[in-house]
């Protein structure tokens, strides 16, 4: 064979193996239950503490926005940002970081779900300002993945 056929084969071969290869690395879909829903807020959580940017990208839909209680809205960017640029990321592992936040926000009112949404509603009732904060979560592409979060002032 002559080279140019060959470098076409090749790469004909490897345009092929591309989507093989990129199926074969896809992780399986998560399941759509209360403990998956809580499971990705957890993995979210620890994404954030640990600036890994790339869990962020993958739990944070592209619409994603944090609404703080005097109505402040920070879009998914500048939090994907602020986890980039942490000084001193996290080496906690990720069960002992959800533990701390449960521990702080020990209210995990409800997780209602209904098709492809879940809302995760829970609040810090020791906190000198009370504030209560609800998630939604969409299922996208086989994952839970945060859509709004809200925070909502009682003191």
């Amino acid at each position: 064979m002559r080279p140019r056929l060959i470098l076409s084969v090749l790469a004909a071969l490897t345009a092929l193996s591309a989507p093989a290869a990129a199926l074969a690395a896809a992780p399986p879909p998560e399941p759509r239950t209360e403990a998956a829903v809580l499971a990705a807020s957890d993995d979210w959580l620890a994404a954030e503490r640990r600036g890994d940017v790339a869990a962020l990208d993958r739990r944070l839909m592209p619409q994603y926005q944090d609404i703080e209680p005097n109505g402040r809205v920070h879009p998914r960017a500048a939090l994907i940002a602020h986890a980039a640029n942490l000084k001193d990321p996290s080496t906690v592992p990720a069960k002992q970081l959800a533990a701390e936040f449960r521990k702080a926000h020990p209210e995990v009112e409800k997780v209602v779900m209904t098709g492809d949404t879940a809302l995760i509603s829970y609040r810090a009732p020791e906190t000198e300002e009370q504030v209560s904060s609800v998630d939604i979560f969409v299922y996208d592409q086989g994952r839970w993945r945060a859509l709004v979060s809200t925070h909502n002032s009682h003191g």
